[in-house]
């Protein structure tokens, strides 16, 4: 929960840290995408880590190496929330790149900067599959609000359900 590779969004001094596994060709990643947005929206103490998990095959492993190169611009969270709101599968890497066009990503850039990055993303993705098999996720979104490990995709009301019971977890301690 405190790697500082891992991209995040929210608050810097966060009560409660939602990790979610994502890959970007998963329907109910897409489901939960924009109740998560709410949430964030909503509650200023949270912070919210996108631990990449591409297990739908290349191109969702393609889709994850651009969006964490993203960050080198300053663009993570732009790339990863073009990518989740996508309306399609993504059956080919030039759809990627199509949907990252669209956000004014330098895509000379990020080519440049997977390329240069791309052992620190290798790493930074071998981590959280590491992560996801050591906890027995059998697939995605599966996210840990606080103390809890919830797979599955979520809407507004149980992610904010979620958060208020790890508060209230946390508070007990």
């Amino acid at each position: 929960m405190n790697d500082p590779d891992m991209p995040f969004v929210g608050s810097n001094t966060a009560d409660v840290t939602i990790a979610e596994f994502v890959d970007y060709n998963c329907p109910y990643c897409k489901k939960s995408h924009p109740a998560l947005k709410k949430l964030l929206a909503s509650d200023p103490r949270i912070r919210v880590l996108y631990k990449e998990w591409p297990i739908f095959g290349p191109v969702s492993e393609y889709a994850a190496r651009l969006a964490l190169a993203a960050k080198w611009q300053g663009r993570y969270a732009i790339a990863h929330d073009a990518l989740m709101s996508a309306p399609r599968r993504f059956t080919a890497n030039e759809a990627v790149r199509a949907v990252l066009r669209t956000t004014g990503i330098d895509l000379k850039k990020l080519d440049a900067d997977a390329t240069k990055h791309e052992a620190e993303i290798t790493r930074l993705l071998a981590r959280n599959n590491l992560q996801a098999e050591t906890i027995g996720l059998q697939g995605t979104p599966a996210w840990i609000v606080g103390p809890f490990l919830i797979p599955g995709g979520l809407d507004f009301a149980q992610l904010q359900e979620a958060v208020a019971e790890a508060r209230k977890k946390d508070r007990k301690q």
